[in-house]
Formats: structure tokens, sequence, C-alpha cells
């Protein structure tokens, strides 16, 4: 297992961290007190060329590079834990797909179903698109209409051509990218990834001024009738919950649409006398998530507050 760098994508900015290379994977290194390896793209890869879980531990250990702990997931849909690593259970936004009517009678509300037929009655038409550089440009005017999203400074916003090429392009040669169109104008994208039994969702985003034509909810439908069409069981979208944040909009989003939440294995291997040391203390998760449940709502109201007013003050400055 060879010593390297790998570059990683963190809140939208490229670094060389950490990693390894066993034989055609990477597995990199977050983390400065507590060293963390993981598979890179883990979640990306197709599930036949992820490697034996077990042999990534045993060289980790042979290589005595340090790393505190290892950590990978099953995947889709292996939810019986399958190894006796230290286990805690990580989740994922799932849509079991049969056919492509039984998702839209069975598994969302008639408001979901009149958003869809609304869409498309406003003119919205999604259908697949070459990675080209017309793709490109759309994905770039989605990202530059504005320089904030939900409140927040927007880390895609102005990025060049070739950022957003490399970035979206991984995984090309297994990937569909859709687009929403609107009078010939492309006002949002979505990029799936698939794999032998699921399909994976990387990117789906559209344009704030088109919004009320609920795009999202055009590109979600195109995404099952896909997956019902390549008889794929399993369209993904990245997780249900995202830590101890049982609510939110994105997830009330998820679950509108059809998502359920199903439930993985995620394991976590001790590889130093400190690994072992934090995995029992409990102390090796998001430091989020040791926040006390009834402090959480009230930081985040601050927190939303305060990148309110460094928006508006942006805002301000960009028009002086």
């Amino acid at each position: 297992m060879l010593p390297i760098t790998h570059e990683v994508s963190i809140k939208g900015k490229r670094l060389e961290v950490p990693a390894f290379r066993l034989d055609n994977i990477v597995v990199v290194v977050n983390g400065r007190f507590l060293k963390v390896a993981e598979v890179f793209d883990e979640y990306w890869l197709e599930t036949k060329v992820l490697p034996d879980p077990q042999q990534v531990v045993r060289q980790l250990r042979e290589a005595n590079h340090n790393v505190d702990l290892f950590t990978f997931a099953q995947r889709v849909p292996d939810t019986k834990p399958c190894f006796d690593f230290h286990m805690e259970w990580d989740n994922v936004a799932v849509i079991p797909v049969s056919t492509y009517e039984t998702w839209y009678r069975e598994q969302i509300s008639s408001g979901r179903r009149r958003d869809i037929r609304y869409s498309e009655k406003r003119g919205v038409v999604v259908r697949a698109a070459e990675f080209d550089e017309k793709y490109i440009h759309g994905i770039m005017s989605i990202y530059n209409e504005s320089p904030f999203r939900g409140g927040r400074k927007y880390w895609h916003y102005g990025k060049d051509f070739d950022t957003v090429q490399t970035e979206n392009g991984t995984y090309r040669e297994r990937s569909t990218f859709l687009a929403a169109y609107f009078q010939g104008e492309m006002i949002g994208y979505m990029k799936i990834v698939w794999d032998t039994h699921s399909a994976s969702i990387m990117q789906i985003l559209s344009k704030i001024e088109f919004r009320e034509k609920l795009p999202n909810n055009a590109l979600i439908s195109e995404a099952v009738r896909l997956c019902a069409e390549r008889k794929i069981p399993y369209l993904l979208y990245s997780q249900f919950v995202y830590g101890s944040k049982t609510e939110s909009s994105l997830t009330r989003f998820k679950q509108a649409n059809g998502f359920v939440r199903m439930d993985i294995p995620r394991y976590f291997v001790p590889l130093t006398l400190k690994g072992h040391v934090v995995l029992k203390l409990g102390l090796h998760g998001n430091p989020k998530d040791l926040i006390p449940r009834r402090l959480r709502s009230p930081l985040l109201e601050i927190r939303d507050r305060w990148y309110a007013t460094r928006s508006k003050e942006d805002g301000r400055r960009s028009h002086a």
C-alpha cells in the first residue's frame, strides 16, 4: 500500500489529502487529530470493484502509517450486518422502484402528482443530454445565477469551465445527464450514476428564478422512469437524514418524492491506541452531533440569521 496524495472536494474546494493506493482503489485519510481512512468515493464506485474491507484493514495495519480509524459501509440493499467490526447505523434515501406507474400512483401523494403535471403544463421538458460544452455552460448558468443559496454563500458560484467540467464529468461512462428546459433554456440538471442494482443521484439543481415551475420534481420523475425502464430496483439520493438533524427541507423534499429511509451498517475499525480510545468514548463522529438537542435549534437559528445578514451585506456591496 503505497502512500500518495489525492485530490478531494470539500465544500466546493479541491484539496490534496494523504492517501494510499490499493490496486485500482484509493484510500484517503481525513482529519488532523483523528486520522480516519476510507475508500475514496466508496458511495460512487461500482459494487463489484469495492475491495474486501478486511484486506484494507490488514494492509493498513501492516503499513503502519499512523491511521487511527478505517470506516466503511455496506451498500444498498445489504442491510444485514456482515462483519464483526464496531458497527453503527448509517442511512440512505432510497426509492424502491418496480414500475413508474407504481411509484406515481402509490409511492407519492396526490399533491406531488399534481406538481409533476403542473411542471409539464407550464412547459418544463426533461430529457437526457450529452455532457458537452453546451451542457456544461448550462450548468454554469445555474451555478452563477446567484452567489447565495438558502441564505448562504454558494460555493459553486463563479467556477470556471474546466472546473465545472472536471467536477461534473466523473464516472461519465456509466452516467446519465438529464436537463430540464423551459422555452429552450436549461433551468435544471441532474446527474445519475448507474450500478448493477442501483442508481444514485449525484447532482440535482435548478435555477431559483424558475423554482415555481418545479423542475426538480420533473427531474426526479424522469429518474424514476429511467430506473423502471432499466429494471434498476433502487434509486438513491445520498442520506435521508444527516447526523442528528432529523428534520430539514431536503429530507421533506425527498420524502414527498417517494424516498424512504434505508438503514445500512457502517463500520469503524480502530488501528491505533488513539483510535481505540476515541471509538470507546464515542468521539469519532461529527462534533456537531455532540451538541445537546435542546441547543441545536437555537444555534441553527442564530447561524441562519448570520448567513442572511451576510448575504444582504454582500449583495449590497456587489451592487455598489
